[in-house]
């Protein structure tokens, strides 16, 4: 009988950039991501990146180090200039992050940083913790919500201790006590959750969501690689989305289709210098499992101690690898500065 091995957390303190565990995404434009974590408590049947605790294929998480992650937002922040959006957001549910509104206050002391927002369901937080976060700096709340039926919601969730209506009523104190907005961001799952988009989007504006921001912003089910497929949902083709955001937009006379306006802000920045290239082989050494099975957290062997240089890498390998392995590795992707090697030579570490 093969035992599964555990699921780990790791606590890293690693480089902040090159990996989508955690850390900093930069797509070259005026807005940051910030991933502190990939933990989550829910099981969504549709999570792009398999998070939650039932996901058998993942076999560790991350929570980063919030100085080392400050450090290098500093950095990222300093090379794009000023007027600078932090999404906060990732592989998990950032709302779990230990040192949260201390991570937001980090954020909020970057000269550069115009706007904080975070990416979240928001249910496992309290009015006390927004208050918090709202005193801290953090300007918007981007609400997961994709059904206000409970039954429904709790099963798109994969969790039956999610509450919706908890969800709902932080958000309308959240708009009604603080200085925060708060838009509510459903992912419309065709023949799942096609009759919760027009509720969804009415409790929206009329608790006064979008104070600065839309209220509403639907998105598209995109299947990934890795991601969960809810059984009976077809993925629509962007034309087809547009063609049923403009009828449902013309049904609840709401805003709903913002395409040709530019509510964000968003703007090219010069992107985060790429220090590895696709096709290079770089040596590294393995510090940590990834976040899915066969994959490992490694760093070169060589750092500089800069920041805006210092890559993490996913390095995947059939065999396999312990912490402390060093291993050479061809990396095979380099998109938006996240490092993914595969393992061709592997240096054991000695017992």
């Amino acid at each position: 009988m093969v035992v599964e091995p555990p699921r780990k957390v790791y606590r890293v303190g690693a480089p902040m950039i090159g990996t989508r565990y955690f850390g900093i995404v930069d797509q070259g434009t005026n807005i940051v991501e910030v991933r502190p974590t990939s933990l989550c408590p829910l099981n969504c049947i549709f999570c792009s990146v398999a998070a939650g605790p039932l996901e058998r294929r993942r076999w560790a998480d991350f929570i980063a180090d919030r100085e080392e992650l400050a450090e290098a937002l500093r950095a990222v922040a300093k090379l794009k200039g000023p007027g600078l959006e932090v999404h906060i957001d990732g592989m998990g549910e950032p709302a779990v992050y230990p040192e949260l509104v201390e991570l937001v206050s980090d954020i909020r002391g970057i000269k550069e940083v115009e706007a904080i927002s975070m990416q979240t369901r928001l249910f496992m937080l309290s009015e006390e913790k927004i208050r918090e976060l709202a005193e801290a700096g953090l300007d918007r709340i981007n609400l997961s919500l994709d059904a206000l039926e409970p039954a429904l919601a709790k099963r798109l969730a994969g969790a039956s201790y999610y509450d919706p209506a908890r969800a709902a009523a932080l958000a309308e104190f959240a708009v009604r006590n603080t200085r925060m907005d708060v838009l509510v961001s459903p992912v419309w799952l065709p023949g799942l959750n096609d009759g919760e988009l027009p509720k969804i989007a009415k409790w929206a504006v009329e608790a006064g969501l979008g104070k600065r921001w839309p209220p509403v912003l639907i998105q598209k089910y995109l299947p990934h690689k890795r991601g969960r497929r809810p059984d009976g949902v077809r993925p629509v083709e962007w034309p087809e989305f547009w063609r049923w955001l403009r009828r449902l937009e013309k049904e609840l006379g709401i805003r709903l289709d913002w395409r040709g306006e530019n509510p964000f802000r968003v703007e090219r920045r010069p992107a985060v210098p790429k220090p590895h290239r696709a096709g290079e082989r770089v040596k590294a050494r393995v510090i940590a499992r990834g976040v899915f099975k066969g994959e490992y957290l490694a760093v070169p062997l060589k750092l500089s101690g800069d920041p805006l240089l210092d890559r993490s890498i996913t390095v995947t390998s059939d065999k396999r690898l312990r912490e402390g392995d060093e291993v050479v590795a061809r990396i095979i992707e380099d998109e938006d500065n996240v490092y993914i090697a595969r393992a061709e030579l592997v240096f054991p570490q000695s017992a």
